[in-house]
C-alpha cells in the first residue's frame, strides 16, 4: 500500500465514521451534490455537514502552501450511509488564482467498506477541473471529474486492472474548513 493509498484509505475512515449507525440520529445538513455516470449507471450522492460534530463530507485543509480537498458523496436513496460512497480528492499548490488540482484520487464505495471497491490509484486514471473555487468564507468548489476506477477486493489487495469502471461526473459543494 502506498503512503498515498494509506492516507485515502485513512480519511474515508476517519470522515464517514461520524455517519455510522449511532450517528444517524444527528442532524445532517445537505451541503452540495455529485452526479456521475459509472459504466453507463447513473450515481447521484449529496455532501453533508453535521454541525453538532464539526464535520463534513466536503473539506479543505491547509498545510503550509499546499491544501487539500475531499469530497465524499452520499447516496441518499440507499439505507446505509456507509454504501453508495464517492470521493474525489485532490491538492492545491497556492491559494490565488486558479490553482490546477493536483494527484487527483477518485473512489467508489458502492457496497461499502468491507466489500470490494474501486479507485483510480492503481491501474486506473483520474482527472479533476475545478470550474470555480473559492476559499472564502464559506469556501466551496465546482468541476469535473473523469477516471477509471479499478477494482480492489481489500485496501491491501492488488487492484484488478482487467476490471475498471469509467466514471465521468460533477460537483458542486460548499466546503468546510478542516485546517
Amino acid at each position: 500500500m502506498t503512503r498515498q493509498q494509506a492516507l485515502v484509505a485513512a480519511t474515508v475512515i476517519a470522515l464517514l465514521l461520524p455517519f455510522g449507525q449511532t450517528a444517524l440520529a444527528q442532524e445532517t445538513v445537505p451541503m452540495g451534490t455529485m452526479t456521475a455516470t459509472i459504466d453507463g449507471d447513473t450515481y447521484e450522492g449529496q455532501t453533508l455537514d453535521v454541525p453538532s460534530e464539526g464535520t463534513s463530507t466536503a473539506e479543505v485543509r491547509a498545510f503550509g502552501p499546499m491544501m487539500s480537498v475531499s469530497i465524499q458523496a452520499l447516496d441518499p436513496a440507499l439505507a446505509s450511509r456507509l454504501q453508495g460512497v464517492m470521493v474525489v480528492e485532490f491538492s492545491l499548490m497556492g491559494s490565488g488564482g486558479s490553482p490546477a488540482p493536483m494527484t487527483p484520487s477518485i473512489s467508489w464505495w458502492p457496497d461499502g467498506m468491507n466489500a470490494a471497491f474501486f479507485q483510480s490509484e492503481e491501474g486506473g486514471a483520474a482527472e479533476v477541473t475545478l470550474d470555480t473555487l473559492s476559499l472564502d468564507d464559506p469556501a466551496s468548489a465546482t468541476g469535473r471529474f473523469s477516471a477509471s476506477l479499478c477494482r480492489k477486493d481489500s485496501f491491501f489487495a492488488e487492484a484488478d486492472t482487467d476490471d475498471c469502471k469509467a466514471v465521468e461526473g460533477r460537483f458542486e459543494t460548499a466546503l468546510r474548513d478542516a485546517s
